[in-house]
């Protein structure tokens, strides 16, 4: 897949998922988008190509880092191919931004091996919240749940709570 086409098929699913994330989540999501690239695993198994190892210690220098549509598409598109399969949810409703979360195969492949209907390699997806973390209004649940299940399982130490304040402001 080229350049130009892998671009067209982010902003595309970028729009579907917004789309279909209103139906169901309660939250105000801005059209001014951020990324999360998250591999399927941040480990290098025999199975990759060397070129793919060295992909994956790239990506994994961004863990935890909002990137631009233009910082991914440089990082997932490599010599007309991009990874085999890549989850879009959105992981974070700001006031600013919505951030997007892209859950993805460490397999880089080229536009003919990739068989999925829609927009390959993008398959567009809501995480639902278990029932125990469900806070509806009007039958719509928080899009930001995940995050806050996330911020809940980490540490609670100085430098945490620190960052928690300044980000409040």
């Amino acid at each position: 897949m080229d350049k130009v086409k892998f671009k067209h098929h982010l902003y595309e699913a970028t729009k579907l998922l917004s789309e279909f994330t209103r139906t169901l989540c309660y939250n105000d999501l801005k059209d001014n988008y951020l990324y999360l690239i998250t591999p399927n695993s941040r480990t290098a198994y025999e199975h990759l190509s060397e070129k793919e190892i060295l992909i994956l210690k790239t990506w994994n220098q961004y863990e935890g880092k909002l990137l631009t549509a233009k910082q991914v598409i440089d990082l997932l598109h490599h010599d007309n191919k991009v990874p085999v399969w890549i989850d879009m949810t959105i992981y974070e409703a700001r006031r600013d931004v919505t951030v997007i979360d892209l859950f993805c195969s460490r397999r880089l492949r080229d536009e003919t091996e990739l068989m999925h209907p829609g927009v390959p390699p993008f398959h567009v997806q809501i995480a639902i919240p278990p029932d125990d973390l469900k806070a509806e209004i009007n039958g719509k649940f928080d899009v930001n749940w995940k995050k806050k299940h996330d911020e809940n399982q980490k540490p609670k130490g100085i430098l945490s709570r620190l960052k928690k304040l300044i980000k409040k402001k």
